[in-house]
């Protein structure tokens, strides 16, 4: 567990990574060899609905030192595996033009001391934990896309979107177009970061993001208007991310 600097609180964390495979004839076997051999570390996985895309999912950390050293480990028995069936695995952020980019989207819950959910809404009202990390999160953003777009490559999935791939500093309810989604559940809330792509380095980014909780909730920082359509229109008025 990870105090928040100067706060009384701490993050959970769970991770979504796409990614895709190549030369796979029989992708049954991938993925039933894949969901046996990381079900005992908390992560499950699924396909996509792009073309020989996959998705792993992880369940809920509050240590990012094991999240980290876990998801490393699924990423190389992914590769294991696919090199066993003759295959190969991408984990870049764009490797087809044509197709879904791959993202690492990071949930984020804050927790005080006594294990309370911090975020949380009610008839419309968000709680003030919740709005001023969507508000840090934001201002951080561009500044953070060091660590959300590490490599000349990772920008291709910005610069050849689909619908899906966040291209504005935005936020929304329930909202897959926006750079920062709320996903509310019966008034409990947890953000989803949907800026990083499948290349970055997860410690790097768990750290930009606990930076960019700490920042708004200790500064009070509003975030922008929310969005409630797709956040790419330019009625919204919304920053580029690049």
């Amino acid at each position: 567990m990870i105090i928040l600097s100067n706060l009384s609180c701490y993050a959970k964390f769970g991770i979504e990574l796409e990614f895709y495979i190549e030369a796979i004839k029989k992708e049954h076997l991938f993925l039933s060899n894949i969901k046996n051999r990381i079900a005992s570390l908390g992560f499950s996985c699924e396909k996509e609905s792009s073309i020989h895309q996959y998705e792993i999912k992880s369940n809920c950390y509050i240590n990012p030192s094991n999240l980290i050293k876990h998801f490393e480990l699924v990423k190389r028995l992914i590769t294991e595996i696919a090199q066993k069936l003759g295959g190969s695995v991408s984990f870049k952020a764009k490797p087809h033009l044509n197709r879904a980019g791959s993202a690492l989207n990071v949930h984020v819950n804050l927790m005080d001391l006594n294990h309370n959910n911090l975020f949380y809404c009610s008839e419309q009202k968000y709680s003030d934990y919740l709005i001023h990390s969507i508000g840090g999160l934001c201002a951080m953003m561009k500044k953070h896309m060091l660590f959300f777009a590490p490599n000349d490559d990772s920008y291709l999935r910005f610069q050849y979107p689909d619908i899906h791939t966040p291209t504005t500093v935005s936020w929304g309810v329930n909202n897959r177009t926006a750079a920062i989604r709320i996903i509310n559940c019966n008034g409990k809330c947890r953000l989803e970061h949907r800026v990083p792509g499948a290349d970055c380095n997860l410690e790097k980014v768990l750290a930009a993001i606990i930076e960019g909780i700490s920042f708004g909730i200790e500064n009070k920082i509003s975030p922008p208007n929310r969005v409630y359509g797709v956040a790419s229109d330019p009625q919204y008025k919304m920053k580029s991310l690049i």
